[in-house]
């Protein structure tokens, strides 16, 4: 008792990402600002910490703790307990790190855009890191991508072979800098070189020769590969057609669009209308591609062909900021089907018949890492700045669950204790290189956290080939394997996402495939998910036969032909098609043969632009989608479209109806469908469950699925039902969402007797 003020203890204890993010100096910061004395100690699993002083001053200390956090620290769990005051402490001391019994629980951080500090420090002249590409401190810098081990000391990334020369090692060993135990730290005298190379692998020159010698490329129409943090961009100027052209043309793109990259924020607007929501994530430290409306008078046509949006990021590396003097285009640097390309022996390799240059540096990768991609409002790439960041779903059997997802926008989940966390962005599946690089991202989540999986889960797909992984992972390791329906792990992921699971949910599920409970393809159905988290279809979009499986989702009007001949409706194939081929489908829709059945609303999304006029053959998934979207209009008065499949076809087959307003009323119809679908359910719920389900207990209703990212869709969704609407913010509500679905539907199996 100080006259008639009182001492008071707290402990705290931090779990998440607390470690390598400068958590400690900020904690002894906090503590001097404060006048609060104490200790803080990182522990295998927390960052401990005692903090003692008055009761203003402590209360002070514990709002910093909750609302000045370093940016890079995500905090999943936190207790605060009250602890015996200690006489005569003075001072904030931080503690040698401890290694506790137990397994690994250090949540690594992800490689995030260079901060504010150090992008000064690089442009001033008089720093000794002026222009160095790999200026970093606990604040920014890779993380996940040089990890080779835990724990998360500097002997354990790919900088291990770079000792650090007095002045860095004077600034990591200090409690007072910002670079205290930033393990990525190095500086011209002792850290990793970067240099030019031909196509061949000639070097061409180094240092800060390489920038000059880029920015003439690029003034020459020229495409060069950059190594990042992640992995290789090819490059090219943005504003030259030509050269945009001769890289579409090179990668055999297609009319698939490609992102921008501008140096500044600035210049970031002259290219895209940005909502003000849009431009903070943008600024964000996760830095991801931002896909917005084009600005007028910008041309995108080489870059966005046949689209009025275009994706651009910000430089978010000291490298890029080097290289990038203009808006460039920066598309992965992979072959097609491919992940992306990260080590300098690869990329010579692979991408030689791309680029005409080569920007190479020795800060080895050791997990690629692509670019994070949010659409509108919506995340659909979660993958640099994002990943691993866990998610807390504490729900189920407690047992540690390896979720190996889907084919396409493939990502990885691992559920240990309370937490799953979801790898960055591995692509699709179908080549022997993806599936190494799927197999290197598990191997370093189950390394860092020092567990032995108990079971495994995948997409009950028979055909793909993460479905065959997992059965032999589990054959190889004696567990169990739970097989989960897809569109069951797309409902399961949203619930998660939001802290829900255990919730009844009325869950609507729109994509493109998923292997059915039935053995046809879903897509488009309204899933009711029970509080132990099974579930049951409750409603589904008609069926109608699809021709030919791929190549079906490659000419979206054989997908038109299926559904026309579904209901009926005479639907002419379009000029141009091969008579043979006509013939040929009119043939299998007749006898039923190389036929499958199918409710996917992305299909449908296909038949209506095909109808329309829009597109007929596509060269990436969702093309036709986004085209119908952004094709539509309002009417001008209200009209009636019917609730059939046959009122939608006929509509849509109506030319005295503008093409826009089809395409609106298309996204209309769907979203009406699917909200009396949802509220049908609601309504037997209430009937058979009346004390679980009520006006007053309503069940969660969300959307789901690759279709949820069309904004148009969900605003007519929310337009029509009467109920608020959950969407995904912080996982893809595409297929790179799913794995953490299937985690927690084998965390909810209560016996594996039937696997």
């Amino acid at each position: 008792m100080y006259g008639d003020r009182e001492l008071v203890r707290q402990r705290h204890l931090l779990r998440g990402v607390v470690q390598g993010v400068g958590m400690r100096p900020f904690l002894s910061r906090a503590a001097s600002k404060c006048g609060v004395s104490g200790f803080c100690v990182n522990d295998v699993s927390c960052v401990e910490l005692e903090v003692q002083g008055f009761a203003d001053a402590v209360a002070e200390f514990e709002l910093m703790l909750v609302h000045e956090l370093p940016p890079l620290a995500q905090v999943i769990g936190h207790d605060v307990t009250s602890c015996e005051v200690v006489p005569g402490e003075e001072g904030f001391e931080i503690r040698a790190s401890t290694r506790s019994s137990g397994s690994a629980a250090t949540f690594i951080p992800p490689d995030v855009a260079m901060c504010d500090d150090c992008a000064r420090e690089m442009a001033d002249p008089r720093n000794r890191r002026y222009r160095y590409p790999f200026i970093t401190c606990t604040n920014c810098g890779p993380r996940l991508s040089i990890i080779e081990s835990l724990p998360y000391d500097r002997p354990a990334t790919t900088l291990k072979v770079f000792p650090l020369c007095p002045e860095c090692e004077r600034e990591y060993t200090d409690p007072a800098d910002r670079r205290f135990h930033a393990q990525p730290i190095s500086c011209p005298a002792c850290g990793p070189r970067v240099w030019l190379t031909d196509k061949q692998g000639n070097q061409l020159c180094e240092g800060e020769d390489v920038w000059a010698t880029v920015h003439e490329l690029f003034d020459a129409g020229k495409i060069v590969a950059v190594r990042g943090i992640g992995g290789f961009h090819l490059m090219c100027d943005a504003r030259c057609p030509s050269a945009v052209h001769t890289l579409r043309q090179r990668k055999r793109r297609g009319d698939k669009p490609f992102a921008v990259m501008v140096p500044d924020v600035a210049e970031a607007q002259k290219w895209a209308k940005f909502s003000p929501e849009q431009l903070e994530v943008l600024c964000s430290p996760a830095r991801p591609i931002v896909v917005a409306p084009v600005c007028e008078g910008v041309g995108v046509a080489d870059i966005a062909p046949g689209l009025n949006e275009v994706g651009v990021m910000v430089a978010y590396s000291p490298l890029h900021v080097l290289v990038v003097d203009r808006p460039v285009v920066a598309t992965s640097g992979n072959v097609a089907g491919e992940p992306i390309c990260f080590s300098n022996e690869a990329a010579l390799a692979g991408l030689g018949d791309f680029a005409d240059a080569f920007v190479l540096h020795d800060r080895e990768i050791h997990v690629p890492v692509e670019d994070s991609v949010v659409v509108g409002s919506r995340l659909v790439r979660r993958s640099r700045g994002l990943a691993p960041i866990p998610f807390r779903v504490p729900v189920g059997n407690g047992l540690c669950v390896l979720a190996v997802g889907g084919e396409l926008k493939n990502t990885a989940a691992l559920a240990v204790g309370e937490v799953v966390h979801v790898s960055a962005h591995v692509g699709d599946m179908g080549s022997l290189a993806a599936l190494e690089a799927f197999e290197k991202m598990v191997a370093q989540m189950v390394s860092i956290r020092g567990v032995r999986v108990d079971v495994v889960a995948c997409d009950a797909h028979p055909g793909y080939s993460t479905s065959a992984w997992a059965s032999r992972f589990a054959d190889r390791h004696d567990v169990p394997l739970v097989q989960v329906q897809h569109h069951h792990a797309h409902a399961l992921s949203l619930l998660a996402e939001h802290g829900r699971v255990g919730s009844l949910g009325v869950v609507i599920a729109c994509d493109g495939t998923g292997f059915g409970s039935d053995g046809s393809v879903w897509g488009g159905e309204v899933l009711i998910v029970e509080r132990t988290g099974g579930f049951r279809r409750w409603w589904h979009i008609p069926e109608f036969p699809l021709v030919g499986g791929d190549r079906a989702v490659q000419f979206p009007w054989r997908v038109s032909q299926g559904v026309a001949h579904a209901v009926g409706v005479d639907v002419p194939v379009p000029e141009g098609v091969d008579p043979q081929e006509t013939q040929l489908v009119a043939s299998q829709l007749s006898s039923g043969m190389g036929v499958v059945s199918t409710s996917s609303a992305g299909r449908l999304f296909d038949a209506a632009a095909s109808i329309i006029g829009l597109i007929h053959e596509v060269s990436f998934e969702g093309q036709a989608a986004m085209m119908l979207q952004q094709h539509a209009s309002a009417p001008s008065s209200a009209i009636n479209v019917g609730e059939g499949l046959k009122d939608l076809v006929e509509m849509l087959s109506d030319s005295r109806l503008d093409s826009g307003v089809r395409a609106w009323l298309f996204h209309e119809w769907l979203a009406r469908v699917c909200a009396r679908a949802v509220v049908s359910a609601i309504d037997a719920l209430m009937e058979d469950d009346g004390e679980q389900c009520s006006h007053d207990n309503l069940p969660v209703v969300g959307v789901t699925g690759g279709c949820a990212v069309n904004g148009l869709f969900i605003q007519r969704l929310r337009h029509h039902l009467p109920y608020p609407l959950l969407e995904h913010s912080a996982l893809p509500c595409t297929d790179g969402g799913i794995s953490v679905g299937q985690a927690v539907a084998a965390r909810l199996v209560s016996s594996f007797e039937e696997f």
